[in-house]
């Protein structure tokens, strides 16, 4: 069953052949910004993309300075409380100091 290109009524015969030269020169400068505008849209996604990883990156490096942080001003803390607490037995004079081993169970077998 072939395709009849007479009923389709078609007044330029240049059509039936498929897209001339001139339909291209009469719409270069469309055809020109929207080949722009495509290549803007590519880059400008391509920046967003990798301003959005640089972000989470970002943010998960900053949680995990935070976290260590948190931890050193906990040791801090705690050595400031050893030591303050040193101080004062000092003072006193209780002979009293700080343990430098864990303390550990004595097991006693019978």
């Amino acid at each position: 069953m072939a395709f009849n290109f007479k009923q389709l009524n078609i007044k330029d015969p240049e059509l039936l052949g498929g897209v001339s030269g001139k339909f291209f020169l009469r719409h270069l400068p469309v055809i020109i910004l929207g080949i722009f505008l495509a290549l803007g849209y590519i880059s400008v996604r391509f920046d967003c993309i990798t301003a959005m990883e640089t972000v989470a990156h970002l943010r998960t490096k900053l949680e995990i300075t935070r976290t260590e942080a948190q931890r050193e001003r906990a040791i801090y803390m705690s050595s400031t409380c050893e030591s303050s607490m040193q101080k004062m037995v000092d003072t006193l004079g209780l002979g009293l100091r700080i343990q430098e081993r864990p303390p550990y169970k004595i097991k006693i077998d019978k």
